[in-house]
């Protein structure tokens, strides 16, 4: 079982912030989550993720996250975050990069960050 990392459940913990309605469920189902698979698209990064199937299962359109979005370092202007649901439970969490940069060189799983609420040029203020 692999678990997120902390680009990963920041981006998610923000997305989830947008859904105060369901904020309950959505925060049970964060805390059984686990990493399927991790790809490095060139483009950004999909990961894959499962959710226990004793979580509840909530119905909310899918993706969420159109205004959550990452400064990256190594990136200019960005990564913006989806997640994505299948039957009612997290499935996928995407980072797209906003400007279309290359993301092949970038290592993800440790890569400095920091959650915005709109695209923006790197401003240096990552973690």
């Amino acid at each position: 079982m692999t678990q997120l990392t902390e680009l990963e459940r920041a981006a998610i913990e923000a997305i989830l912030a947008e859904k105060s309605d369901h904020f309950g469920v959505l925060s049970e189902q964060l805390q059984s989550v686990t990493v399927e698979k991790r790809e490095n698209t060139g483009g950004g990064f999909l990961t894959t993720i499962s959710v226990s199937s004793l979580a509840r299962a909530v119905i909310v359109s899918s993706p969420l996250g159109l205004n959550v979005y990452a400064s990256v370092d190594g990136m200019e202007y960005g990564l913006g975050m989806l997640l994505f649901f299948e039957h009612g439970r997290m499935s996928l969490l995407e980072g797209y990069s906003v400007g279309g940069e290359d993301t092949s060189p970038i290592e993800f799983r440790q890569v400095a960050f920091a959650i915005k609420d709109a695209p923006a040029k790197l401003d240096g203020n990552v973690r």
